[in-house]
């Protein structure tokens, strides 16, 4: 992915998921240029890994020299031939074992598009990133740009002779904006992509200021053939995917939050584990036996994930800037495309050396649905959102009070915290931050419109800077749209008057992880906040300034308080569900 972000490892989307369906103001715009951010590696629970890789390669060579832009790679383990995208270039390149390369498909290599009985003919191949073989001996190859595809290659005939042509595999969704970075085929055929709108996201934001936010996104093709979207996020950027042995999971990565995880394919739930170690833009996946796989980084590190047990492994390290991995298992060694140096990498294990034995088997990784859910609704009202709610009706201290508070907040869903708040890395730009932060939010899952109005939960926020300034909810009179981002379908509701900042989601996850996310509309800044109700000190939020860099907060609670000072009463929906996709004709 080439587009001018940074990662950021901040947001999991796991918790933090935006609504597909929000209420947009006219001329508001998101802007997420991340700072670059130096991911530190790390075992389960926090422990910090050695300082440098261990010495487990013996050989380390060059298979292949003067590539442009390698990218994707794929081994045909029948033939011992590698399959090499250049994406700079625009071809495919194969390098046979004994070192020859050549040229199988390039943007003169003719492609088609089928409709039924009929044929027409598409534009030449252009930025090719991911690589996948099947068993029948069909490449597949997506497209890193905006309005990117998924295209198919016969390489079954006489070893040697390039493919005559190719053709465009259809897609069951509006592919204008998504590129696609990724691609894996399971043996029965399935289909696995990875892609985002980020880069068309990118682009608007420079030409025209755009709208909206950017989302990543996971298909799936069963070996039924029929099309799922298993992931589809907000604020994601997914790199990477590749199947399991038995393609009963898929690992993936996001290079924009640094999250890698794995996805259980058995149920059409979205069942999904994310490491707790955060890597830094990683590029590339590899599967290997037994349920770990290979983390590519693209700054040059090589990881094994064991997702068993949450652990990683560091494997590797150079100065180029690596993309793609994968296992040659005959020769035991990592074979690893160097953007940088434009080579072809060969990782041989030492003698008698291995990877670090998986732990458990894959069936026992911890997805986030089977964890044991957080409640966090004191018995008494906190003193600084009695206040609040005294003045909305509703009297936590009155005796014998018809609704006690665990009631009243569990009834209408009250989400309130009352916070510290510190920036996670000092900046100088930054004269004035903000130290402490309070919210209210009732009925958060009360927004939309409905008969021409627009409705919305009550709330009330209030932000204090350093010197003293205060950013408050403040009533606004707004045109707005009413938007669905699934359909890029827009529809002007009126002008209205609205409270800013606007909480547009809130949500609590299994693992008692709560995102709030409130949207200024350009009035304020928008403010997205993760909370942790286990730790409540490791909570963040980033605050997003139109046409300034973003700030990047920790919440602590304020001194001399516990847990009890915040109220999270949101209702646990159930599992999401995979999308159903339907290919049109």
């Amino acid at each position: 992915m080439k587009a001018n972000f940074r990662p950021m490892n901040l947001l999991r989307p796991a918790s933090c998921r935006v609504c597909l369906r929000w209420i947009l103001a006219a001329g508001v715009w998101l802007a997420l240029v991340a700072p670059a951010g130096a991911a530190k590696a790390t075992e389960a629970g926090g422990r910090r890994t050695r300082s440098s890789p261990p010495k487990i390669f013996g050989i380390v060579s060059t298979l292949a020299k003067g590539l442009r832009g390698p990218d994707g790679i794929v081994l045909d383990a029948k033939t011992g031939n590698l399959y090499v995208s250049e994406e700079n270039a625009a071809t495919i390149v194969r390098i046979k074992p004994s070192g020859s390369k050549q040229v199988i498909v390039d943007v003169s290599t003719p492609l088609y598009e089928e409709s039924g009985s009929r044929r027409k003919k598409a534009t030449g191949l252009r930025s090719p990133e991911g690589i996948a073989l099947d068993e029948n001996g069909t490449l597949y190859v997506v497209e890193d740009v905006p309005g990117g595809r998924l295209i198919s290659f016969d390489l079954s005939g006489r070893d040697g002779d390039p493919p005559d042509r190719g053709y465009v595999v259809p897609l069951p969704l509006p592919n204008h904006e998504f590129a696609w970075e990724s691609v894996d085929v399971g043996p029965a055929g399935e289909l696995l992509i990875a892609g985002s709108t980020m880069e068309a996201f990118a682009h608007n934001l420079e030409n025209d200021g755009g709208l909206g936010v950017f989302r990543g996104t996971l298909l799936y093709r069963d070996a039924q053939g029929d099309w799922w979207m298993p992931l589809n996020d907000a604020m994601a950027s997914y790199s990477a995917a590749c199947f399991s042995d038995d393609a009963n999971y898929a690992f993936f990565a996001d290079e924009f939050t640094g999250d890698v995880g794995c996805l259980d394919l058995r149920t059409h739930n979205v069942r999904v584990f994310r490491s707790k170690h955060r890597f830094h833009a990683p590029e590339g996946l590899y599967a290997l036996p037994g349920g770990s796989a290979l983390v590519v980084e693209e700054g040059g590190k090589i990881y094994r994930l064991d997702p068993t047990v949450d652990t990683t492994q560091w494997l590797y390290e150079n100065e180029g800037t690596l993309e793609s991995a994968c296992w040659d298992a005959s020769r035991k060694r990592i074979l690893a495309t160097d953007d940088k140096a434009g080579a072809l990498l060969s990782l041989e294990l030492k003698s008698g050396l291995g990877f670090r034995a998986t732990i458990g088997t894959i069936q026992d990784i911890l997805f986030a649905e089977q964890s044991t859910p957080v409640e966090m609704v004191p018995k008494d009202c906190p003193e600084y959102l009695a206040k609040v709610l005294k003045l909305g009706g509703y009297d936590p201290d009155r005796q014998g009070a018809e609704v006690a508070f665990r009631d009243f907040a569990q009834k209408y869903c009250l989400v309130a915290i009352d916070a510290k708040a510190s920036l996670m890395t000092p900046n100088p730009d930054i004269e004035d931050p903000i130290k402490r932060i309070q919210f209210v939010i009732v009925a958060p899952y009360l927004i939309g419109v409905k008969e021409g109005e627009l409705i919305w939960s009550s709330s009330g926020f209030t932000a204090v800077k350093k010197s003293g300034q205060e950013l408050k909810t403040e009533l606004v009179q707004r045109q707005v749209i009413h938007g669905d981002l699934m359909e890029s379908r827009f529809t002007p509701v009126g002008g209205q008057t609205i409270a800013l900042p606007m909480p547009f989601s809130a949500r609590i996850n299994s693992d008692g992880f709560v995102s709030v996310n409130f949207m200024g509309m350009g009035v304020m800044p928008d403010f997205y906040l993760e909370l942790n109700s286990v730790e409540p000190d490791e909570s963040v939020m980033v605050v997003l300034y139109p046409n300034e860099r973003p700030q990047q907060y920790q919440l602590k609670l304020p001194p001399k308080r516990d847990r009890n000072h915040w109220v999270v009463a949101l209702e646990r929906k159930d599992p999401d569900v995979w999308r159903r996709l339907i290919l049109k004709p």
